[in-house]
């Protein structure tokens, strides 16, 4: 029984241990969120539905790459699956249009922030 205690345990805290986005993540979705909110108008309540989603895609898609030694090809497919993923969210919340315009300011914001 201890041991079987002792296991949960243990798979719980990895579980919980891995679900975190670390510093990458939390900076990665501010500057998205920022700069969105920059250039269109939200609310806090949907300022922090976008935080929320690009803290997500950012998460999800390390969470399938990290570790498993994937080729460039491979990785690329699962940002491009993160990337619907996160325009569905976003397009469900606030219309195609607008979901739209918020997926296209999240890659400005990418592209000059890795230009820099």
């Amino acid at each position: 029984m201890k041991k079987i205690t002792t296991i949960i345990l243990l798979l719980t805290l990895t579980y919980s241990i891995a679900q975190k986005p670390n510093k990458f993540h939390l900076e990665r979705a501010t500057m998205f969120t920022n700069y969105i909110a920059d250039n269109i108008e939200l609310s806090e309540d949907d300022k922090q539905f976008v935080y929320n989603v690009m803290l997500d895609r950012g998460v999800n898609a390390t969470k399938q790459i990290k570790g498993k030694n994937l080729s460039q090809e491979d990785k690329k497919a699962i940002y491009r699956a993160e990337y619907k993923n996160a325009a569905t969210k976003l397009k469900d919340k606030f219309g195609n249009k607008k979901g739209n315009k918020i997926m296209a300011l999240s890659n400005e914001a990418r592209k000059k922030n890795n230009s820099k």
